[in-house]
């Protein structure tokens, strides 16, 4: 499988690999305030966005994960983007989302999020994933706790604070007798 055809599918979604035609929308999505306010990087450009597209492409063909676009099936409009990415300076496997507002409150980043955490579990064998959500983000600190994730840690990043939520495999390897 390449880059270009892999998809996780849900009932309702579709998630693939960003593709370098994404920074449009890649940029109207983090070009609202409202949808960024609880990111750290905040709007970006076209220049951006497209360096963007390839370190996130970069991540998926060296360790198969990646933020992956959420498409409605049915409209196949571009909802957003979820998925796992390496984090280097913690050694950590992260779930992260952004949605467009007209997303919000429909399900979608809790059915594409489930959908992550099962390629990363069932198809990737992690044993580990973290999240990491600012306290202020309500809504993502109760997206976290309804996938099963536990709080566990506050980090301050860049001068900003962050709940830490992981959710570890209950895939376990049993020793033999």
């Amino acid at each position: 499988m390449t880059i270009d055809n892999f998809k996780i599918l849900t009932d309702r979604l579709e998630l693939r690999p960003h593709r370098p035609d994404d920074v449009d929308f890649m940029v109207e999505l983090n070009s609202d305030p409202e949808i960024t306010r609880y990111v750290p990087d905040g709007p970006i450009d076209a220049a951006q966005a497209s360096k963007l597209i390839a370190s996130i492409r970069s991540q998926f063909l060296d360790r198969s994960i990646g933020r992956f676009v959420v498409i409605e099936k049915q409209t196949r409009k571009k909802l957003g983007w979820c998925g796992l990415k390496w984090i280097e300076d913690i050694q950590e496997i992260d779930l992260g989302y952004r949605f467009m507002k007209s997303a919000w409150g429909k399900g979608y980043a809790r059915e594409a999020a489930q959908a992550c955490l099962d390629y990363g579990f069932n198809t990737l064998k992690f044993e580990k994933i973290i999240a990491q959500i600012m306290p202020a983000n309500t809504a993502s600190v109760a997206l976290a706790k309804r996938l099963g994730m536990k709080e566990v840690n506050r980090v301050i990043e860049d001068g900003e604070e962050f709940l830490v939520f992981e959710i570890r495999s209950t895939l376990k390897i049993q020793n033999p007798p």
